[in-house]
């Protein structure tokens, strides 16, 4: 299941899942169901209940961390674009400083105007290149940094779920903000070339340049005339009379010899060069640019194309799950739900039959309640918690070598809709362990992004009841525990709400 999703929509994603993570989870569930009720009614595909969700979460809060994002881009790429004209126009001024007894330095020009800009460029180039075959990785520099912070949770407010995931998580949104400032920074190389070049072209419209060549080295004006044909390679094959390139005759009348001055040299020699320095500009400094920004938005693109958040599925399973119990006021009872229809039976079905019948989720309870919870209450919960009937009811305790045994079982399921469902039964009175939350981690750690862990904490057995609801404190304890497993994100409900 594939969702084009842009960072910003990461970012409004994250920050409502933190909400949730923080909300009586009961309340929603049925805020969820209702939103699934209205995606149902306006016709909205399956693949796009989570973007559904998420628009209509953003159309009953208005300011999100989105739309922050992208005003606060858009600041930014202003600036760096005022700054980059300025800084090239200021530098193309400088270099065309003329007083009429020494001419603009050619050589100088192409030092500090072309060569500088051009060697950017092609490390960038080169950079990509190593990206694209594999050699490297662009990485947030201030993720160690957060990463401290993090285990400082103190510092930072309680809404930052959404920060957490954005700088401690590996994958594609670290890669979506890296893709995002790769292209604000070739935005200001490309305005800076785009300066330099607007003010070699203001000064020569507007004041009377000369332009000339010296050099202390025994280079002659055919060493000279043979870099210029080098460089003037790429545009070479315009017509000559264009004068885009100096001819060896105009190199050789506008060399500058100090002691003799400019007098004696011919002034259609000494404004041959002004051509020949703009395509210099815009061949090496601003073309290369506009190219390196073009493959930056266009990856950015294609990576947002193909992200999937695997939370996306988890809400659309949320939008699909019946309320198990009384019915709510708001919900008619006989509105048509896009649900997969299941026995009761196949709560406990074999192993054998996982490969004709799509798997909609696997449900792990503790050794010592197998036989005691009724399989119809497993499914029912099931159902309640993630909308999909359990294929399999597993005996395992929350450990290591249990939860890897249950996951090479369940290695060649066929999932419905192509995502893996893992429900866990936890007994919330006796406290987490380190073995536990290393077999959270085993069980939640899915390098595709298709897989969702959900833990459902029951209290202690009461009048013969084993799904009981957990008490406030017990809540707390796991819900503290599991958070501490970020970025790895684990949905936590009551086994009774």
């Amino acid at each position: 299941m594939k969702h084009g999703m842009r960072l910003g929509d990461f970012l409004d994603l994250e920050w409502f899942l933190e909400q949730d993570r923080l909300a009586d989870p009961a309340a929603t569930l049925q805020r969820d169901r209702r939103l699934g009720l209205e995606a149902q009614a306006a016709s909205v595909p399956a693949q796009g209940f989570g973007m559904f969700w998420l628009d209509r979460r953003r159309a009953d809060v208005g300011a999100t961390p989105a739309s922050a994002l992208a005003s606060g881009l858009n600041v930014l790429r202003i600036v760096l674009a005022v700054a980059g004209l300025a800084a090239g126009a200021s530098l193309a001024r400088g270099l065309l400083a003329y007083s009429g007894a020494e001419p603009v330095n050619v050589s100088v020009f192409l030092l500090l105007a072309v060569f500088p800009q051009a060697a950017l460029c092609l490390l960038a180039g080169l950079l990509l290149a190593a990206r694209v075959m594999g050699m490297g990785q662009f990485r947030i520099p201030v993720r160690p940094l957060f990463s401290l912070l993090w285990r400082r949770q103190g510092r930072l407010g309680a809404q930052a779920g959404f920060l957490r995931s954005l700088f401690l998580a590996q994958g594609w949104p670290a890669r979506m903000l890296a893709w995002e400032c790769l292209g604000l920074l070739h935005l200001g190389g490309l305005c800076l070339a785009a300066g330099s070049l607007a003010g070699l072209l203001v000064g020569v419209t507007v004041t009377d340049l000369a332009f000339g060549w010296q050099s202390t080295l025994q280079v002659g004006a055919q060493g000279m005339h043979a870099l210029a044909s080098l460089l003037a390679l790429p545009w070479s094959w315009l017509p000559a009379q264009w004068g885009l390139t100096p001819t060896p005759g105009q190199v050789e009348g506008s060399r500058i010899v100090l002691k003799e001055g400019i007098a004696t040299l011919a002034s259609s020699d000494l404004v041959a060069w002004w051509p020949f320095l703009a395509m210099c500009l815009l061949t090496y400094a601003l073309l290369p640019r506009l190219v390196l920004l073009a493959l930056a938005r266009h990856s950015l693109r294609r990576l947002e194309r193909g992200f999937a958040h695997p939370a996306l599925g988890r809400i659309a399973d949320r939008m699909r799950s019946p309320l198990v119990g009384t019915p709510d006021s708001t919900e008619p009872v006989s509105r048509p739900l896009p649900l997969r229809t299941a026995t009761a039976g196949e709560a406990a079905s074999p192993a054998g039959r996982a490969g004709t019948d799509e798997a909609g989720c696997v449900f792990l309870l503790p050794p010592e309640l197998e036989g005691r919870v009724a399989g119809e209450d497993l499914a029912a919960t099931a159902l309640r918690v993630g909308g999909e009937r359990p294929v399999r009811v597993v005996a395992a305790a929350l450990e290591s070598g249990d939860v890897g045994r249950v996951l090479g079982e369940c290695a060649g399921l066929e999932w419905t809709g192509g995502r893996e469902r893992y429900i866990v039964l936890v007994e919330a009175w006796q406290p987490p362990i380190r073995e536990n939350l290393q077999a959270l981690e085993t069980l939640g750690r899915d390098e595709t992004g298709g897989r969702s862990l959900t833990l459902v904490l029951c209290g202690r057995p009461s009048h013969g009841r084993w799904l009981t609801a957990p008490s406030a404190v017990d809540r707390e304890v796991w819900s503290s525990a599991v958070e501490r497993l970020a970025p790895l994100r684990v949905d936590i409900f009551g086994a009774a709400e």
